[in-house]
């Protein structure tokens, strides 16, 4: 996925609703320079922005059930790298089931649009 800089980006990150599964935590972290950090994590107490770079400027659908795609808004140029929405659900007999997908980004400044020539 490829954001502008300053604009906003959307991370996909959906599934199925099913019978028998309840989504338990929902986990978006990020991967730079080797290093992972979680910016931001859905359970049962709550929405938590844990990175302060993101704070005010992410925010995932609260009631649209399969959606837990990522919106980051006022993107800056460190924001780019790989992106990763980890989802667990309970099943009925309390076993655990986690699914991931990760989303390259990369933020690009866009090149200023030439200047009329003078005449």
């Amino acid at each position: 996925v490829q954001g502008t800089w300053m604009g906003s980006v959307t991370l996909p990150c959906t599934y199925m609703p099913s019978d028998g599964f309840t989504e338990q935590t929902l986990i978006w972290s990020m991967e730079r320079d080797h290093s992972s950090s979680t910016i931001f994590r859905r359970d049962y107490s709550g929405d938590h922005v844990l990175l302060s770079q993101f704070r005010n400027r992410v925010s995932v659908p609260k009631h649209s059930p399969g959606d837990a795609s990522f919106l980051i808004e006022n993107l800056e140029i460190p924001d780019s790298g790989h992106y990763t929405c980890q989802v667990v659900w309970r099943t009925k007999n309390n076993s655990m089931i986690t699914r991931e997908v990760t989303t390259a980004v990369k933020v690009v400044k866009e090149l200023a649009s030439s200047p009329c020539p003078s005449w």
